[in-house]
């Protein structure tokens, strides 16, 4: 691809950069950070690409580019809320999940539906979001030609249903994402000339991940970091996940699955801002999930158990899947060979607890589960060893208990 074509900043153009770093050092030095750290790759003293290329600013995911003929008309402050818009996008890899839903023309929802990918839109949404953020924590001045709407997004929306909204009022003749902005997105790599795909692959989250933590660090200790970005950064560097990713996680690193297809999303991820492939193939053996029908354990916990546990097996897909019912004995199995089956099963028992007929019946039937899934509140009686295979507990909340052996997942159920 073509490269971003550099320009020389004039004299006034200097000072003015440079009181614009010195405003965003003194009022916001997490963004500094990011700013010498991580968008300049050159080391150069400016940290930034300059152009007149774009319209006003833009960037490609790794630098932050400027044109300084419309960039140095606005004011300090504004200008303050602009390169800190831009290494907002840097921060959330924006430019890479949109390059790569520019790759398969589709943006996709957890509830299954899709809609056309409009770049041009999606910037918007993005800035939508993103100003809310920076508005809310009064960063510099936002400027008038901003998109900003609360009735669209704020601080807490999603990016994706943002463009959502937009994509909706075009249809009913509203003109969602028509116009607007002061900045763009452009593929990764732009600023050297590189392969986008190639830009993509390179960029380094822990590298990321270890300078927003940096820069977190940093601005908490002068006392200049707004609640909502700072709560941004510390999802980024410690993510709360959800008890579904964490059983996803570690079906993924215990039994693997059938490869990925990159050009197709994650519809379960892709809503929370997360751009993780899709699964293909056949990905594993038996799975047996076994479930704790002791008093504790209610309908409505089963229903939202086996609603998640569906999407999480479809991504492993598992040759079949044994659930097993059990308190102290094991009163039914179910075998199934679709994950869409699950859901809807009657539960059997309601005694006491004893986990061991479980591990004894997996013995007994001569199943080699690639794992064990346990959804219990740990209340009973465990083997006294771990078996061969790998056993990962489904811990109700709630209940101190001492698992000896597997992997635990604390279960919330609200």
């Amino acid at each position: 691809m073509t490269a971003i074509t550099v320009t020389n900043l004039t004299d006034v153009h200097k000072r003015k950069w440079t009181e614009t770093r010195s405003a965003i050092l003194w009022r916001c030095p997490a963004f500094t950070h990011i700013l010498f750290s991580m968008l300049n790759p050159t080391k150069g003293e400016l940290a930034a690409t300059f152009s007149k290329d774009i319209p006003i600013a833009a960037t490609d995911g790794a630098n932050l580019i400027l044109n300084p003929d419309e960039f140095f008309k606005f004011s300090l402050d504004e200008r303050v809320f602009i390169v800190a818009h831009e290494i907002l996008h840097c921060i959330l890899n924006h430019n890479v999940l949109c390059y790569n839903m520019q790759k398969s023309q589709k943006v996709k929802y957890s509830d299954g539906k899709e809609l056309p990918y409009d770049h041009g839109m999606m910037n918007q949404a993005m800035d939508y979001v993103i100003n809310d953020i920076l508005i809310h924590d009064k960063v510099g001045a936002f400027p008038t030609i901003g998109l900003h709407d609360p009735k669209i997004a704020t601080k807490d929306t999603s990016f994706i249903d943002a463009y959502r909204k937009l994509y909706d009022e075009q249809d009913k003749g509203g003109g969602g994402g028509q116009g607007g902005g002061f900045d763009q997105l452009v593929d990764p790599g732009s600023v050297g000339g590189q392969d986008p795909a190639t830009a993509s692959q390179d960029r380094s989250q822990v590298a990321w991940d270890t300078a927003v933590a940096a820069a977190l660090a940093s601005a908490k200790a002068m006392g200049k970091l707004g609640s909502n970005l700072e709560r941004l950064f510390s999802e980024i560097i410690d993510p709360q996940v959800s008890w579904q990713d964490h059983i996803r996680g570690l079906f993924a690193r215990k039994i693997g699955g059938g490869g990925y297809n990159w050009r197709k999303p994650d519809r379960r991820l892709i809503v929370r801002d997360i751009y993780s492939p899709e699964r293909a193939g056949n990905g594993c053996g038996p799975i047996v999930v076994a479930i704790d029908t002791s008093g504790s354990i209610g309908q409505k916990i089963l229903d939202v158990f086996f609603g998640e546990m569906r999407g999480i097996l479809d991504d492993v897909r598992p040759s079949e899947i044994h659930v097993v019912w059990c308190d102290a004995k094991v009163h039914h199995v179910d075998t199934v060979d679709d994950s869409q089956d699950i859901s809807g099963l009657k539960a059997y028992g309601g005694g006491g607890t004893d986990f061991r007929p479980v591990f004894d019946w997996i013995d007994a039937e001569g199943v080699t589960p690639d794992a064990l899934v346990y959804l219990t509140d740990g209340l009973g009686v465990f083997p006294d060893g771990a078996p061969t295979y790998p056993v990962i507990w489904g811990a109700i909340t709630g209940y101190e208990v001492q698992y000896p052996f597997g992997d635990v997942v604390d279960i919330e159920i609200k």
